[in-house]
């Protein structure tokens, strides 16, 4: 008992634990969101660092031209006089080297010395055997054996950028020295620095943002479905309550998964509430004919097995009772059959004007005391997608009460039409018809109205149109009546119009008029009485 209470405490235990559904598909939204904003402001990020470097880089490369143009003026290997009155502005030489030197407002103007004058940047002058011959900017570069071009290294715990070009003379076409320019890159550390806080404080806001929407989507989208199981917990308590989920604003899935609740409910309580009825009933129906049974094997029992009158008439009277419960059985099975015919058969189809025909046939040669009129205003080709022996049982259901509640005028019309959606059917008698306040329940199970109960020639449970009734709604159509006493009934079908092509079988049947004459009925179907 301890190791069972254990147990228990322990499962609980982890189900607390457990994550709920609300903060699991919060960090799925939050977590795929933030991943999302993270690969968008990294490729943003590199972008903004390539288009930077690239102009940096042009600007070195630009450096690097500009240097090389200078110098190659020189026939031979670079010396300091050579290069720094070019290059240097602040190199005092004679008046016999002022020649090929820049004046000193060229020298203001001049872009190479605007690029050498930025603080990031150095360059750096080696002759043929790599000594400085000239450096913008202290200290000088160390000269580093690379190819011509620009190359971004790591240096000093940062990224530097080196310019490497081969200085060729333009007279000679010889290597006089080289140059190379060094790119710092403070400028674009300090752009790519301040990018990445901006990233990082935008991201956390984001961040913070994207989480709480997280969690008031989710509340508010998982609201119905905690409804709906604290709903289900109070069904499961109570089966009959008669408590339901507020219907949503939004014509959504969630709006329709609540109404589509709802309505499983209220489907789940009618069932309820029909079994509960339904055991109600038989236990009532069944009552009298045990309970008759019952008193003549009693009395069999004391004194009829000497008494050959006694005993013919309790044998008699117990087969007449075992018949009727034989028969209430039959009409109950066919009830329980008919709450499910139409996930029978979903893909029955019938056409219309044979089955009239057929049933109309039968009818007068098993009723040939009843004048029966016919009036099918139908195609040949008119067909409803329903079982044919179902609808055929209905029929007879029908008849079988009009014939049973005809005494002066022995008349029955069946007749049919359609329009542009359904098949119409009608079955009219003239007989005693239904008192009105009896209309609105003669399709409940077991129901028979008081005239019909006190009775002694009309036989049956009541449960004859129920079962009609339950065929018909399953295949999604009607059965109405209107009656007015003394004068008569008329019951109606309605079924939706079958527009698809029709199966082959069905296809033939409805040319071919050669039916059998048999007059037993069909098989299948029962005989209501």
């Amino acid at each position: 008992m301890a190791k069972h209470t254990e147990d228990k405490s322990e499962k609980k235990r982890r189900i607390d634990w457990r994550l709920s559904l609300r903060t699991k598909w919060t960090l799925i939204v939050a977590g795929t969101m933030v991943i999302f904003f993270g690969i968008f402001t990294g490729v943003l990020y590199h972008s903004v660092s390539q288009i930077l470097l690239a102009r940096e880089q042009g600007s070195v490369q630009n450096t690097l031209t500009a240097v090389s143009q200078r110098l190659s003026p020189f026939k031979k290997d670079l010396t300091i006089n050579d290069v720094n009155p070019v290059l240097n502005p602040n190199f005092v030489v004679s008046n016999d080297d002022q020649r090929g030197r820049p004046d000193q407002g060229s020298f203001s103007q001049d872009s190479l010395v605007a690029m050498m004058m930025q603080e990031q940047v150095t360059v750096t002058v080696f002759n043929r055997q790599h000594q400085v011959v000239f450096n913008s900017r202290n200290p000088a570069i160390d000269y580093r054996n690379m190819t011509n071009g620009v190359h971004v290294i790591k240096q000093d715990g940062g990224n530097r950028m080196f310019g490497v070009l081969q200085i060729q003379s333009a007279m000679t076409g010889q290597n006089i020295g080289s140059v190379i320019v060094k790119n710092s890159l403070t400028g674009y550390n300090a752009s790519m620095y301040r990018l990445l806080m901006q990233i990082i404080s935008i991201g956390s806001l984001v961040f913070v943002l994207i989480l709480a929407v997280s969690v008031y989507l989710m509340t508010k989208l998982l609201r119905p479905v905690k409804e709906m199981t604290e709903t289900m917990a109070v069904v499961h308590d109570d089966p009959n309550t008669d408590i339901r989920l507020r219907p949503l604003r939004g014509h959504d899935e969630l709006s329709q998964l609540v109404d589509e609740f709802n309505g499983m409910l209220d489907r789940l309580q009618r069932y309820i509430q029909q079994q509960q009825q339904f055991v109600q009933d038989v236990s009532h129906e069944l009552r009298t004919p045990v309970a008759v049974l019952e008193g003549h094997l009693q009395l069999l029992n004391r004194w009829g097995k000497d008494d050959p009158q006694v005993l013919d008439e309790s044998l008699d009277a117990s087969l007449q009772e075992l018949g009727r419960m034989k028969h209430l059985i039959q009409e109950m099975l066919d009830l329980t059959r008919a709450d499910s015919a139409a996930t029978t058969h979903p893909t029955a189809v019938t056409v219309i004007t044979p089955l009239l025909q057929e049933v109309y046939n039968n009818s007068k040669m098993l009723h040939p005391d009843f004048q029966i009129e016919s009036d099918f205003d139908l195609p040949q080709s008119a067909a409803v997608q329903i079982y044919r022996n179902h609808l055929e049982q209905v029929l007879i259901i029908l008849i079988d009460n009009a014939v049973k509640y005809s005494r002066q005028r022995k008349e029955i019309h069946l007749s049919a039409a359609t329009d542009e959606r359904n098949v119409s059917i009608i079955v009219q008698d003239f007989g005693r018809g239904i008192a009105a306040k009896d209309v609105s329940q003669i399709f409940n199970r077991f129901y028979r109205a008081d005239e019909a109960r006190s009775d002694e020639d009309v036989s049956g449970n009541g449960l004859g149109l129920s079962i009609a009734h339950r065929l018909i709604t399953e295949y999604g159509g009607q059965i109405s009546v209107e009656s007015a006493e003394g004068h008569g009934s008329v019951f109606r079908i309605d079924l939706p119009l079958f527009k698809g092509p029709l199966p082959p079988d069905e296809a033939a049947e409805a040319t071919d008029h050669h039916h059998d004459d048999d007059p037993g009925l069909p098989p299948g179907i029962i005989k209501m009485s």
